[in-house]
């Protein structure tokens, strides 16, 4: 049986918590758990922002939707962008606050309302990303990938990843590099992914993209009798990232056990790279089995000389993507 307070019966609900320790928060789904105390009794205090309403979407674009936008970074089609929704509320609190000898400073507009990436121009492969679409287990054989899958890769622009090569080339987000390796085969960059926010280690969020232009996807790397470089290339990412998330972040756990780390297959974009989480963020939807493959088991099937080019891998692609569309033409997908 659920209860509805109405009125002014709600106001006095949350009168007198005290915070005694946020037991979780995850920036990603906007929530938060607060343990404090109401009374002499312990109280636990679930957040979770409210969903956009149906009118919001219409008023994007118009003046009077945000009050105030900030440039956060741009890399070819990609924008990113700090909104605030109105100065209202933040000018009433320093008007609250007036008789404070602080508030003779003027006020900022306080925490954004929304960080926002902008894409433009779009592509119809972007459309396809970003749009809600089923589903289908795909199981690439060998076979498959010389046949279908390899020729799809080799014909994709240069164009889509210019972006990345624009921070390879630190003609792009070079001020966010927080460590280089420049070895042209062991090497690459790491960085913050743009979708964290810098701040929250239990939601930490760090890409690693290689130097290595050859190596587009897990397809491409060897045993390590055969190329040595890969196996150590990966090594060295790791070892890099346990250090930038503790040394540079404060992750509070010993090497590489406070984070996770993975690279898709098939991947988002084709140049190799690898993701690296806190080991504390688990509702990431890229490090879901069908997708993910664990950096250590990589590099423990490389060390065993597994071939990743002899290997059936399965994954998901979603109905809208150009590839799931080859592979049903040349009658590959499985019944």
């Amino acid at each position: 049986m659920s209860v509805v307070i109405e009125g002014n019966a709600s106001d006095d609900a949350l009168k007198g918590f005290v915070l005694e320790k946020v037991l979780d928060q995850d920036p990603r789904s906007r929530t938060a758990s607060l343990l404090g105390r109401l009374g002499d009794r312990a109280a636990i205090l679930l957040l979770e922002k409210t969903h956009f309403e149906p009118s919001f979407f219409q008023e994007v674009g118009t003046e009077r939707l945000f009050s105030q936008l900030r440039d956060i970074g741009q890399n070819d089609v990609y924008r990113w962008l700090l909104g605030w929704r109105s100065l209202h509320d933040a000018e009433a609190s320093a008007s609250n606050s007036s008789n404070n000898a602080q508030a003779s400073a003027p006020a900022g507009p306080g925490p954004a309302d929304f960080k926002m990436t902008l894409i433009h121009p779009a592509s119809e492969t972007h459309v396809a990303k970003y749009s809600v679409q089923s589903r289908f287990m795909i199981n690439e054989t060998p076979e498959l990938y010389e046949k279908i899958v390899l020729p799809f890769i080799l014909s994709q622009p240069s164009s889509r990843i210019q972006w990345v090569y624009n921070i390879l080339d630190k003609k792009k987000e070079a001020d966010s590099i927080i460590y280089e390796d420049p070895d042209r085969e062991t090497g690459f960059v790491l960085l913050p992914d743009l979708k964290w926010d810098r701040k929250t280690t239990s939601s930490l969020y760090l890409v690693a993209i290689a130097h290595d232009r050859s190596l587009r996807s897990l397809r491409d790397l060897r045993p390590e009798k055969e190329t040595p470089a890969h196996a150590l290339l990966l090594r060295k990412v790791q070892s890099a990232a346990a250090i930038a998330a503790r040394g540079t972040y404060g992750l509070d756990k010993q090497g590489a056990s406070g984070i996770r780390c993975f690279l898709h297959y098939q991947p988002t974009y084709y140049h190799l790279h690898i993701h690296i989480l806190s080991a504390d963020h688990t509702s990431h939807p890229g490090s879901i089995v069908g997708q993910a493959h664990l950096l250590d088991d990589v590099i423990d099937l490389l060390t065993l000389g597994v071939d990743f080019r002899k290997r059936t891998l399965t994954y998901a692609l979603g109905e809208r993507s150009e590839l799931l569309a080859l592979i049903k033409t040349s009658g590959a997908l499985s019944p």
